[in-house]
């Protein structure tokens, strides 16, 4: 069997091995399941669902992370290891990485960025950005003189709010999307 290792606080550590505890298993046990569950999420007939052996534990609020990380092995079957590292590669990060992101992903129940979504949030940020400088220097003018007022008329604003809250939806839209690939459904983003 191939083998997993990950980095992770002490505390994350701690905790993931009482909840294996609790369960009767290993942490590597543990691990490796919800990591096949995650990754059989299309191929039901290879594994049963893991829902009746682990439920995930609810958002925590994260604490001052200390320098220092652990490291955590997991076994995995072949298949299980291949599609880790197709799906890492996706995302153009190592195994590690990708779990690490998983767990991050589990706990904070919050969205963890590939480089690719950092930049599609970059490109709304910078829309957003222009549309609040065309806005604030329409307002500037207005703010001099009231001569040009009458132009005014012809700036759509409810067209400028539209757009605004197309991109925002964008964005909400994206960090959904983010949460429920790495399997967090019931989280808000």
């Amino acid at each position: 069997m191939a083998q997993i290792g990950t980095i992770v606080t002490e505390e994350i550590k701690t905790e993931f091995d009482n909840v294996a505890r609790s369960r009767g298993t290993t942490s590597s046990r543990l691990a490796a399941a919800i990591i096949a569950d995650f990754l059989g999420r299309g191929a039901a007939t290879i594994r049963p669902p893991l829902q009746a052996i682990w439920n995930p534990p609810a958002p925590v609020e994260r604490k001052e992370v200390e320098a220092k990380t652990e490291q955590v092995f997991v076994r995995l079957e072949p298949f299980y290891f291949e599609e880790l590292g197709r799906l890492a590669q996706e995302r153009l990060w190592y195994r590690g990485t990708y779990l690490a992101n998983l767990f991050r992903a589990h706990v904070a129940g919050a969205p963890v960025l590939c480089e690719a979504e950092i930049n599609a949030v970059r490109q709304v940020v910078k829309q957003l950005a222009d549309m609040g400088r065309n806005i604030n220097q329409i307002a500037r003018k207005l703010n001099v003189s009231l001569e040009h007022a009458h132009l005014v008329t012809s700036v759509d604003f409810e067209l400028i709010k539209m757009l605004i809250d197309l991109e925002s939806n964008a964005v909400k839209n994206l960090m959904r999307a983010n949460v429920r690939g790495w399997g967090v459904c019931d989280a808000e983003a």
